[in-house]
């Protein structure tokens, strides 16, 4: 007797339960991909907190730089991308049925990310000094007794190295998988309850 083929049917109600929520999840990963989300906005984050970058440390500030920033309530040569915390802090996460994403809204995000020149044009503005035991010092417009100039500032180029924050190791990949397999063994252990 020749068969055309195979069948396999399964009547074990807690099996059917388990391969159709499983089926469900699989049509609808909504739930797997915000998970992936949140995953990637705190790799992202930590990121920013080891100054890690795909090919190890972040180069460090400028000397020229560093210096201006220790003068203020700042963070010094420490904390490169987060003096102000504003980038750290605007790195989001966005899912679908399809797809999981992390990013910024902040349009200097990118220049980060990548590295870059940014032109300066030659400008014109007012200087305000005023004068101490040690001469003349920079000091705020609001100040009493101070002398204002317009000074001639020339067009110059800055260069921003890229230190990348927005990237996948081979951990976060490993990672990311085991997020989709736990979610599946709950959806699978879930059903059989």
């Amino acid at each position: 007797m020749a068969t055309e083929g195979i069948q396999l049917r399964v009547v074990d109600q807690a099996v059917m339960a388990t391969l159709d929520r499983i089926e469900r999840l699989a049509e609808n990963p909504a739930s797997i991909m915000a998970s992936i989300a949140s995953f990637l906005v705190s790799r992202t984050q930590r990121h920013f907190e080891t100054e890690t970058g795909p090919d190890g440390k972040w180069k460090p500030l400028s000397p020229r730089t560093a210096a201006r920033r220790t003068g203020r309530r700042r963070r010094g040569k420490d904390h490169i991308l987060r003096d102000t915390n504003r980038l750290y802090s605007s790195i989001t996460g966005e899912s679908s049925d399809t797809e999981a994403a992390v990013g910024t809204n902040l349009i200097y995000g990118a220049i980060h990310q990548l590295g870059g020149e940014v032109k300066i044009p030659a400008r014109e503005q007012d200087i305000h000094l005023g004068r101490t035991n040690r001469g003349k010092r920079f000091v705020k417009a609001s100040a009493k007794r101070k002398e204002t100039k317009r000074v001639t500032i020339g067009a110059h180029t800055i260069t921003i190295p890229a230190r990348p924050y927005l990237y996948l190791n081979d951990e976060d990949e490993a990672e990311i998988r085991e997020i989709v397999e736990d979610a599946f063994r709950a959806e699978a252990e879930g059903a059989s309850l």
